[in-house]
């Protein structure tokens, strides 16, 4: 290899190296910027949480990191709780085209503070469409749906969902379940699935709490 050959091999290297370094210290800035944020979240100083999730967020990576996608969920609870709805759909937007789940169901949620329930309903709609097997998704439908009072239609969007057979976050769907039929004051049928779900999950205090409500009506 010649001389001209060698200089253009290491000068790539070079670059690569370079390249390496501000993407690690891009990453390492991140963190320590988002967990500046974290902590305003927690002291639910919503303002300046926002701020550094927002700076953390623009931080150069050279991909799609997971630590990305948690500044950015981050970000837009920040928002949520500020009352900015419309910008938190933005981050939610971007983590849909990330394909994450459960941005759709907290899309929906900003879309319901904003009173669009109908356009809340189409965002589940899309999510259940895309990821089928992510009850979280079928538990927020359910809930906008509850808002319109729309309790039978709400209660056959848990059955759906009871029907998948590879079904995530099932638990939330089972408790969820409970709920449908209370809200139809069908409570001896709601009672019936209380009973079912501590026994599958006897430590879970809401489930508990549920069942003594239950036992008295």
């Amino acid at each position: 290899m010649n001389s001209k050959g060698k200089g253009i091999i290491t000068a790539v290297i070079v670059v690569l190296i370079a390249l390496a370094a501000f993407c690690g210290f891009g990453y390492i800035s991140q963190r320590m910027t988002a967990s500046e944020g974290i902590t305003y979240l927690d002291k639910k100083e919503y303002q300046k949480a926002y701020e550094q999730f927002d700076h953390a967020a623009g931080k150069f990576t050279l991909i799609f990191t997971k630590q990305k996608k948690d500044v950015l969920f981050y970000e837009g609870e920040a928002l949520y709780q500020m009352g900015e709805y419309g910008k938190a759909i933005e981050i939610y937007d971007e983590l849909i085209d990330h394909g994450e789940s459960k941005a759709y169901s907290l899309k929906a949620y900003c879309l319901a503070q904003q009173k669009k329930l109908n356009k809340a309903i189409d965002v589940c709609d899309q999510g259940i469409k895309e990821h089928p097997d992510d009850g979280e998704i079928y538990c927020t439908k359910y809930a906008v749906l509850a808002k319109q009072e729309k309790y039978t239609q709400g209660l056959k969007v848990i059955e759906r969902a009871l029907k998948q057979k590879e079904l995530e976050n099932k638990k939330e769907v089972l408790f969820a379940r409970i709920s449908a039929y209370e809200s139809r004051f069908d409570f001896d049928t709601a009672y019936r699935y209380a009973k079912a779900y501590v026994k599958a999950y006897p430590k879970d205090a809401n489930g508990k709490k549920e069942l003594t409500f239950l036992e008295t009506r």
